[in-house]
């Protein structure tokens, strides 16, 4: 028996979050629904058929999946985002790909983009993670938010999001996650003084991972882990084996998704084995530390306190979903902010430290509203308005995910082609940032272009959703936004960030991750 199996008879099943989506819509002046469904209809009958989409032939059987392999010319970990902009340029803003037995629609024009949310329905369906569901299955846990479709996901999302999407519980943690991105400065600060340092921190990437579950666990464990020391982590320690199981999850993950024949889902495969181990390693460490947190939440039952914030406590308390439901959220929550908190803040200040000028206007923003020394809360946040055109410029041209995937239950023309249901649909919108159709100088770091007041403003809704859109946006997007925020604040207010040698490029793990960490922090006078 694993030790997973062993956390989960101990009324533990634990686990999932931001993959899922939210309510939250963007303010746009289209058509009303009914209007929209007509005018679908009537388009119908004049588009042209589903075997007309033009794309890549590919081979019997396999499809294009050769192309993705490491001797095609697409391989997956390092240039699958060139795939779908080489053959946007050969076969235009639709195309076709068959991968193995899947038909997939990719598609890079905003307003099909917005036609596919439009019509995705009351439950709208993503493509499951097909690993994580078998492993789950195979471990009896519930299948988590992310993973489920139909009235079922309905039913546990409509219950956690209330926890995680209301600005006003999202900012009673600011205080707390600000304190631990004041701590990575103290981190950053002790290493770059140490003689010989030249400003760098070695492994520097390590710390960041460390700082995203120390600013996730304020929330889900109300208490902090104690993992942002000088010290390298004990390689035992619940911390290290959290980041080192779930950097192995994605690494595997990946591998597994994209592998084409899915060997892996009829016997164990050597990348399999690797992934179960990882997932068994995650869940097993971030089942414990709730555990404990339960325990010490009993113990102080009926002592004051002054805290009001008591996430777990507040999600178990949910009567529409199962203990297990709300514990494989929590579980989910500790693991997911590692990687993407983790791996958005590297993305942002790389191109702070390519783009000096930016990195001084915002330097500026932080002093005007957030003068050293001061606290932040949720309020001086929402004055940060450069800080978030600094962030929606580098998800345009470091996507951490690159596009957003969904099934529609009907029909749908899309591009003047009959795209049936159940179609798996790519909209592609890492294709779009660098189209200078959409984004002028689409190559060029500009958070102007993203400022309302600014003559070069008016980005096209729907040209980028780094967090989803509609119903199934990603549930944890606040606090993942909030925590990020607050990174960068505290960063760029107590250095100058440069950057030394080659450029960081992109590595896929599903999401995309730096190659390299090649920082050079210089202390502000």
């Amino acid at each position: 028996m694993s030790l997973l199996q062993r956390v989960v008879r101990q009324r533990g099943s634990l686990f999932r979050v931001c993959g899922a989506r939210s309510l939250a819509a963007l303010k746009t002046t289209y058509r009303p629904q009914s209007t929209r469904a007509e005018e679908s209809a009537a388009h119908e009958a004049a588009a042209r058929p589903f075997d007309e989409i033009p794309g890549p032939k590919g081979l019997p059987l396999i499809g294009t999946a050769w192309d993705y392999t490491p001797f095609g010319q697409f391989p997956l970990k390092t240039n699958l985002r060139g795939s779908f902009r080489e053959r946007t340029k050969t076969y235009g803003s639709i195309y076709r790909e068959k991968l193995g037995p899947m038909d997939m629609v990719v598609i890079s024009d905003p307003k099909e983009i917005e036609k596919v949310f439009r019509n995705e329905g009351r439950y709208p369906e993503r493509l499951p993670l097909m690993s994580v569901k078998i492993y789950r299955e195979l471990k009896k846990l519930p299948l988590g938010v992310a993973i489920l479709n139909g009235e079922e996901w309905q039913r546990v999302r409509s219950s956690v999001q209330k926890d995680m999407m209301r600005p006003k519980t999202v900012g009673a943690y600011a205080s707390l996650q600000d304190d631990v991105s004041r701590d990575l400065v103290d981190v950053i600060r002790a290493l770059t003084e140490k003689e010989e340092s030249g400003g760098q921190v070695h492994n520097f990437i390590n710390y960041v991972y460390r700082w995203a579950l120390e600013s996730i666990s304020v929330v889900v464990l109300d208490q902090r882990l104690g993992c942002l020391t000088l010290d390298d982590l004990e390689p035992g320690s619940d911390a290290q084996l959290m980041i080192d199981g779930v950097n192995n999850f994605f690494r595997n993950l990946v591998k597994l998704e994209l592998s084409g024949v899915g060997l892996y889902k009829y016997i164990s495969t050597p990348t399999w084995r690797k992934f179960e181990k990882a997932m068994d390693q995650w869940h097993f460490v971030a089942a414990k530390m709730l555990r404990e947190k339960l325990a010490k939440s009993a113990a102080e039952e009926g002592t004051p306190t002054e805290s009001d914030t008591d996430f777990l406590q507040s999600l178990l308390s949910r009567n529409d979903v199962t203990f297990e439901e709300a514990m494989m959220m929590a579980v989910t929550l500790l693991s997911a902010g590692i990687d993407t908190t983790g791996n958005t803040l590297m993305f942002n200040l790389f191109c702070l430290a390519k783009n000096p000028e930016a990195q001084e206007k915002l330097y500026q923003e932080i002093m005007e509203v957030i003068p050293a020394g001061q606290p932040i809360d949720d309020k001086k946040l929402n004055k940060m308005h450069y800080l978030r055109a600094v962030v929606k410029e580098t998800f345009r041209l470091f996507p951490t995910a690159a596009s957003n995937v969904r099934k529609l239950d009907r029909d749908v023309v899309l591009s003047g082609y009959v795209v049936p249901a159940k179609t798996t649909i790519l909209m592609a919108h890492d294709v779009i940032s660098s189209l200078p159709e959409y984004y002028p100088e689409p190559e060029v770091f500009k958070p102007e272009r993203w400022l309302r007041d600014d003559e070069s403003s008016g980005v096209q809704p729907f040209t980028l959703l780094p967090f989803g859109y509609g119903p199934r946006m990603c549930i944890g997007r606040r606090f993942a936004e909030q925590e990020l925020h607050l990174g960068l604040i505290r960063i760029v207010q107590n250095f100058h960030v440069g950057w030394s040698g080659e450029d960081m490029k992109q590595v896929n793990r599903m999401i995309q991750a730096p190659d390299r960490d090649n920082f050079v922090f210089r202390k502000r006078a």
